[in-house]
């Protein structure tokens, strides 16, 4: 009797045993804690410096980072679900973008005098993401070639991770190298969760207002005044026979002001050779706009007061589009060193013809 009690109980002990470490299982299978970490290397910053790593949907600070000789001391935390994350340095002047804080360590090279990341990997969804970057060092000299490149990077992370937030990120943070018609594709692949978001909706929406004025697309008219106080329209200047790269700016754009020597440096090169230059102010008020005018020289024509949102789907700025001579549109969104790249490929072409 006692030896069979004693078996009893025993197997009875198994089995609950069994059914606690089944419990437990099933709870850590139902923990979906992100548990992040984070180290790498700074290039330019001080022997003693700070960096905050910032959430960029909601852009509040997850985590702030010691660098010390040109290293991050690795840091770490938990979260709800995955984020995408940019760097910003101590002085909160400059935005360095973009990875993701997922399960596991992530290791990022920061140069905090550019604007881009140099390296992220570690974790599978920065590897991936590792290439965009890769291919942003290696083949800008060819902005065609560029954008084929990132969008296949880009549809091959959007399909491996339909329902990551990552992919959201993607589409909105590259849709200047793709078509409307390419992003608005990217989004046809989204998850149904992430194509109901408020942010994705609102962006289908901007890039179904672009997909009327995309490359190959004929120019939309836009009138407003002039800095004289005097009617003006895009067409006085579009399509009658000249190239024509239009900027869209405001006074209170401190990203579109840092730009505009550039644009005038473009200006001046090539106005003599069949290149019309034409700003045009988004959301500004005419008289701050007039001022900046003044304050930086600016020598082309300008129009103010008109609607670029609604006509040309513009949603951030500094924003440029190109026009042919004949008012079809050959490219938007060019920032930079591109613009020059994009109107030596044209002018190079027009040489030829």
């Amino acid at each position: 009797m006692i030896k069979n009690a004693l078996t009893i109980l025993l197997i009875a002990l198994v089995s609950m045993t069994g059914q606690a470490q089944g419990l437990l299982q099933e709870e850590q299978n139902l923990d979906t804690t992100i548990h992040w970490k984070l180290e790498g290397t700074v290039d330019n910053a001080e022997p003693t410096d700070t960096l905050y790593v910032i959430d960029m949907e909601t852009q509040r600070d997850f985590a702030c980072l010691q660098v010390k000789d040109g290293k991050i001391i690795p840091t770490g935390g938990t979260l709800d679900e995955p984020a995408v994350c940019g760097i910003m340095t101590k002085d909160r002047r400059r935005w360095i973008s973009a990875f993701v804080l997922e399960n596991g360590t992530a290791n990022i090279h920061v140069d905090i005098k550019k604007n881009y990341l140099q390296h992220i990997g570690g974790t599978p969804i920065n590897d991936e993401m590792n290439a965009i970057l890769t291919e942003s060092r290696q083949n800008t000299s060819n902005p065609t070639l560029f954008s084929q490149n990132i969008y296949r990077i880009v549809n091959g992370i959007i399909e491996k991770y339909p329902d990551h937030i990552v992919s959201s990120f993607l589409i909105d943070w590259c849709k200047s190298s793709f078509t409307p018609t390419q992003s608005l594709g990217l989004i046809d692949k989204l998850s149904a969760e992430l194509q109901e978001s408020l942010k994705i909706d609102r962006l289908k929406e901007n890039l179904l207002l672009q997909q009327e004025t995309e490359v190959g697309k004929q120019f939309k008219e836009l009138t407003g005044i002039s800095s004289d106080k005097k009617p003006a329209a895009l067409s006085t200047y579009v399509g009658q026979g000249n190239y024509v790269l239009v900027d869209f700016w405001a006074s209170w754009c401190g990203p579109c002001k840092a730009e505009m020597p550039h644009i005038i440096e473009i200006y001046e090169k090539y106005k003599d050779k069949g290149l019309k230059v034409i700003g045009v102010t988004v959301e500004d008020i005419p008289e701050k706009s007039d001022s900046i005018v003044k304050q930086l020289g600016i020598p082309f024509p300008q129009i103010y007061e008109s609607t670029p949102m609604s006509t040309y789907g513009v949603t951030s700025i500094p924003h440029t589009i190109l026009f042919a001579p004949d008012g079809t549109i050959l490219a938007r969104g060019l920032h930079g060193e591109n613009i020059e790249k994009k109107l030596v490929e044209v002018f190079s072409n027009k040489k030829k013809d």
